[in-house]
């Protein structure tokens, strides 16, 4: 009779294989997709009509979500497969949050939000992390405030230290999260029930990365979310010696 751990274990290992073999494959024409896109933007586009135009810019829209799904199916893959060791440095945190303010200034207008960012000192303590990692674990959870915050609302970024590391806190005036779901905020895939109603899209997988790259950071992520009126995210991550 064959080994039942034996069998769970070749399952998984099969299902991640193929994930990880998927995506792969489908990053190469996405890329190519998105160069060709890019271009079509930035020439001389003057004799496309103004409705072809906005074809071209929610083909590259739709290209995008795509890349960041495979993106993020890579990274889920690498983290259960234990491959999530961060290679730690000290890492400018200041500079990372301005940066993703200003790549989600056009989002930010869009739907009119108002997003302070303040901190208690300059120049700010270090951070060990890795540059990309915590990077896109920030941008997760901003993405899911500007997303989840509707048209005229607040996101408020505050950097401080407490207890000898460094505190982020970002909070929105957005839809919340029903307090029966929110157990299951960290899981893959998971979207609250409030929130696919609406015209947003998301791959569940964001605010499981974010878990897992703040702690392999050696820090800590939590949030308090109340329905109809905002969600807090706080984290913390150890101060570059």
């Amino acid at each position: 009779m064959a080994d039942k751990k034996f069998e769970t274990k070749t399952k998984k290992d099969l299902q991640s294989d193929f994930i990880n073999l998927t995506s792969h494959q489908l990053r190469t024409p996405l890329s190519g997709t998105k160069w060709l896109l890019e271009l079509l933007q930035k020439s001389d586009t003057g004799n496309l009509t103004k409705k072809q135009k906005d074809f071209i810019e929610k083909i590259y829209s739709s290209n995008e979500r795509m890349i960041t799904l495979v993106n993020d199916l890579l990274e889920v893959t690498r983290i259960e497969n234990g491959e999530n060791k961060l290679y730690l440095q000290p890492t400018d945190l200041i500079s990372i949050i301005r940066g993703l303010i200003k790549e989600k200034e056009k989002d930010v207008k869009k739907k009119n939000l108002q997003i302070s960012f303040t901190t208690e000192q300059e120049p700010f303590p270090l951070i060990n992390s890795e540059l990309n990692k915590i990077r896109q674990a920030i941008s997760n959870i901003i993405i899911n405030s500007i997303s989840y915050t509707p048209a005229g609302g607040k996101i408020i970024i505050d950097l401080r230290t407490e207890n000898g590391k460094v505190l982020v806190k970002i909070a929105d005036t957005g839809v919340g999260i029903p307090k029966d779901q929110q157990k299951d905020i960290f899981t893959k895939f998971f979207r609250g029930n409030n929130v696919r109603s609406m015209e947003t899209t998301g791959t569940g997988l964001g605010l499981y990365i974010s878990k897992s790259f703040i702690e392999a950071s050696g820090g800590k992520l939590w949030f308090e979310s109340t329905l109809g009126k905002g969600t807090t995210f706080y984290f913390t991550l150890p101060i570059a010696k």
